[in-house]
């Protein structure tokens, strides 16, 4: 549990780091600071977890976010171990999870079955972030008519480019939009960017967003 430390995000999940960037942790009220505001307060106090932040770790802290009712309500701290309480719950937990019943008022929770049926090429390397996955692990309504999925696959080597180019396509034919982004050695890059063939994409890491030409070249690291 004491185990904060960062490291590469692209590995299994039966192996370290314990706490990773979209994991969703339970935190304890007590450790808001004195100026935290009010609605991060009450989100606690009703039980509801916040998302684990890509951010600068020492080992002794962990990057999170609480998570309000709209976008202006984000709340970024850093927490001490023994403010974490309970297991983690991962985007990769939640792929099977039963579609809450305002599935029929909400698209993208609507679409959770077809996108099953359609990631199970990568099973065991997805999962769902974003406000879908927040409502699938806390039952909150998080989401609304026009929320996007937020995926993640977690590709510890270079994928084929074809199998990602008919990934994208099958994505696309999906009823909303979804978002991937693949958890590579060096940090997260998003499927849209590597597909583009640009000379470097966007990575986005721990110490912080920046350029490489192949986020899997261990030189990058």
């Amino acid at each position: 549990m004491n185990d904060l430390n960062g490291g590469d995000y692209s590995r299994p999940r039966d192996r370290a780091p314990i706490f990773r960037p979209h994991d969703l942790v339970q935190i304890a009220p007590e450790a808001l600071p004195d100026d935290a505001p009010a609605w991060a307060r009450a989100v606690l106090a009703n039980g509801e977890p916040v998302v684990v932040r890509r951010g600068r770790r020492d080992g002794n802290r962990l990057p999170v976010g609480v998570r309000g009712a709209s976008r202006d309500r984000r709340h970024a701290l850093q927490v001490a171990p023994e403010h974490i309480c309970g297991a983690v719950i991962t985007p990769e937990s939640l792929v099977e999870s039963a579609a809450p019943q305002r599935a029929a008022d909400v698209p993208a929770l609507a679409a959770l079955v077809e996108l099953r049926a359609l990631m199970t090429p990568w099973a065991g390397a997805w999962g769902i972030g974003g406000a879908v996955g927040y409502e699938l692990a806390s039952g909150v309504a998080a989401c609304h008519e026009d929320s996007d999925i937020d995926l993640l696959l977690r590709l510890l080597e270079r994928p084929d480019t074809a199998a990602l180019r008919r990934l994208a396509a099958q994505l696309a034919e999906l009823p909303v939009r979804c978002d991937l982004q693949m958890e590579t050695p060096a940090g997260g890059v998003a499927l849209a960017d590597w597909l583009s063939e640009a000379a470097d994409v966007l990575v986005k890491s721990d110490q912080g967003p920046y350029l490489a030409a192949d986020p899997w070249r261990r030189g990058n690291l």
